[in-house]
């Protein structure tokens, strides 16, 4: 077991569950308030936001291309009553007709690729569905989880995002650091973007 599948298998308790969704909250709620009717989340991770997702009554589809992950994901949706799909794909190439989604959402993927390979994934993302919704940890991220995060600032990522529509840009997240003396920074970027 490597990468992402060791970084996850220490599984999810309900306190985990709940921090997890408190500091995604504002990342969810702009995505629910699209009001999608099916949603794709594209790299599973621990699948919490599906599960959250499909327990709002959204048709939630979960894929990523590691079966561990993918594994350990389930069990994260049975604990939790998820009512979200679990399925093997790959980013770069979605097995889903055009336009067969509402919206497309990761949470920490798009930080591990490069230029390029971003505008494959999301050329891809924005053909299954028209609005696509994804969060990084930008550059006030204290560390590097994995070691290949370009951990990046606001004006640098919509440099990367100008052949696309940006509808929403902006920091979220804030941390408070274990020091009183250090500052109560967001450590999150999301971003809505569409079809230009």
């Amino acid at each position: 077991m490597s990468g992402w599948s060791k970084y996850y298998s220490g599984g999810v308790n309900p306190d985990l569950y709940i921090r997890h969704l408190y500091g995604q909250r504002e990342f969810l709620t702009a995505i629910i308030a699209d009001q999608p009717k099916k949603v794709l989340e594209v790299g599973a991770g621990t699948g919490i936001m599906s599960v959250f997702l499909s327990q709002m009554g959204v048709e939630v589809l979960t894929i990523d291309n590691d079966p561990i992950i993918l594994k350990q994901a389930q069990k994260i949706k049975e604990m939790f009553g998820g009512k979200n799909e679990l399925m093997q794909g790959d980013a770069f190439s979605l097995n889903f007709p055009d336009n067969s989604q509402d919206i497309i959402f990761h949470q920490g993927l798009l930080e591990h690729f490069s230029d390029k390979q971003i505008h494959q994934l999301l050329n891809e993302h924005l053909r299954i569905a028209p609005v696509v919704w994804f969060s990084v940890p930008n550059c006030f991220y204290p560390k590097c989880d994995l070691g290949n995060e370009r951990l990046m600032s606001k004006s640098a990522w919509e440099k990367i995002l100008q052949l696309y529509k940006i509808e929403i840009s902006h920091y979220y997240a804030k941390k408070i650091f274990p020091k009183w003396y250090l500052p109560r920074v967001p450590i999150q970027y999301m971003v809505k973007i569409s079809r230009s």
